[in-house]
């Protein structure tokens, strides 16, 4: 399987979690600047750090700190922020390996079960409520994402260490959304994004060194589009989405927010048809109306009250 030629749906998977929802196309348009796929996520991370970094500290110095002393923050938290840093670098991964050995489709079809995950343990541990329209809207946006990946190509034949590894990556993105909410609450969203993104950044860098691949991470500063190529996906595709994800995740809820997110293969397929001229089929365009649908029936209904040790937006309104 040739994954660089359906940048479409790998595209899609470089979008999850860290924050990567709006660069889509940009796999396939790093792979032709010679930019391959641990290159482009290193820098990715390490840029959308960087961004964040620099955004809190011009709010820093205007009087809006957005950030906290680690010395102020409870120990299990950090251990739990540590905890968002690995689960990023494993989801990125799995996904990447389950790629040589099952579909692509297939590798985010299960992939995105996450907000199924999410759902179950929102309501079981943490009191969530989760009733009988948002049971509809998940049902509708799972529905709708296979009709999405079937439409893009066949499933293909299943692997036992691809579908494990991507029910992995699956894992990893459920705890990063709930520890968002649950896990380092003390920890403003401008500064865990920077530490989710700068740690997986150096964590990309480590395994480099480990499988002998350290001098590939330079392969964006050969060219000029590979350089355009990685400068666009740490900001829009990770520093900006990242933030705002996290964001979401702390106003919405855990269940919300993941069903939000699958909209994100959506707009990857409308931004195939707008950019690349690939026109949608059938099916796919029947799937995109049930992610929306499943998206704004997700939104209906109240919200529980925050437990104690749940994220609140501060007094002056910093995330």
């Amino acid at each position: 399987m040739n994954v660089r030629n359906d940048g479409r749906l790998v595209g899609a998977a470089l979008g999850t979690h860290d924050g990567r929802r709006g660069y889509l196309q940009l796999t396939r348009l790093a792979a032709e600047a010679g930019v391959g796929p641990l290159a482009l996520v290193t820098w990715r991370a390490g840029i959308g750090a960087l961004v964040v970094g620099i955004a809190s500290a011009v709010r820093i110095a205007t009087g809006r700190p957005t950030f906290a002393a680690l010395g102020t923050i409870p120990r299990q938290e950090r251990a739990l922020l540590l905890g968002g840093v690995l689960s990023g670098a494993l989801l990125n991964i799995g996904i990447f390996v389950a790629f040589t050995r099952i579909s692509i489709a297939l590798t985010l079809l299960i992939f995105y079960l996450y907000p199924t995950l999410v759902a179950v343990v929102s309501a079981t541990r943490f009191g969530e409520p989760f009733d009988r329209i948002r049971s509809v809207a998940l049902g509708a946006s799972l529905v709708g994402l296979l009709l999405v990946f079937a439409g893009a190509s066949g499933l293909g034949p299943i692997d036992p260490l691809g579908v494990g590894l991507a029910f992995l990556a699956a894992l990893a993105q459920m705890y990063y959304v709930l520890a968002a909410r649950h896990g380092f609450a003390n920890v403003p969203a401008p500064q865990a994004a920077t530490i989710t993104m700068g740690g997986g950044a150096l964590l990309y860098l480590l395994a480099a060194v480990a499988i002998g691949a350290l001098p590939a991470i330079g392969q964006p500063l050969g060219t000029t589009s590979g350089i355009a190529a990685v400068l666009f996906a740490g900001t829009i595709g990770a520093g900006v989405p990242t933030l705002a994800f996290i964001m979401g995740i702390r106003r919405l809820g855990p269940p919300r927010a993941a069903i939000l997110a699958t909209l994100e293969p959506v707009v990857g397929v409308a931004l195939a048809a707008a950019i690349l001229a690939e026109v949608p089929t059938s099916l796919q365009v029947l799937g995109g109306i049930l992610v929306i649908a499943g998206g704004v029936l997700s939104q209906l209904g109240g919200r529980g009250a925050s437990a104690e040790h749940e994220a609140v937006v501060p007094p002056d309104g910093a995330p």
